[in-house]
């Protein structure tokens, strides 16, 4: 019985590791994006794809313990993305 409790935690603890690992290669593509959009501010393809990547960052993020912080940073700058798409409309 507790050997069923043991793998299980195990398991957690596996997982823990696999949400910082995709959180930090999502935060590299973040940063990536975001300085192509500082270049250019009206790509609008750039715009599309750092909002599908802030949008999947934000679950991971969640489940990531190192990562779990940056969440209320993310919702800014999802806001502000959204106030440069705004002006460029």
């Amino acid at each position: 019985m507790f050997q069923l409790l043991k793998s299980l935690w195990k398991k957690e603890e596996h997982l823990s590791q696999d949400y910082d690992e995709q959180s930090s290669i999502l935060a590299a593509e973040i940063a990536s994006l975001e300085s192509q959009l500082q270049g250019e501010p009206g790509n609008s393809e750039t715009q599309k794809a750092l909002m599908l990547i802030y949008n999947r960052a934000l679950s991971v993020y969640a489940k990531s313990k190192t990562y779990r912080q940056e969440v209320d940073s993310l919702f800014i700058r999802i806001d502000e993305l959204r106030n440069i798409i705004r002006r460029n409309i």
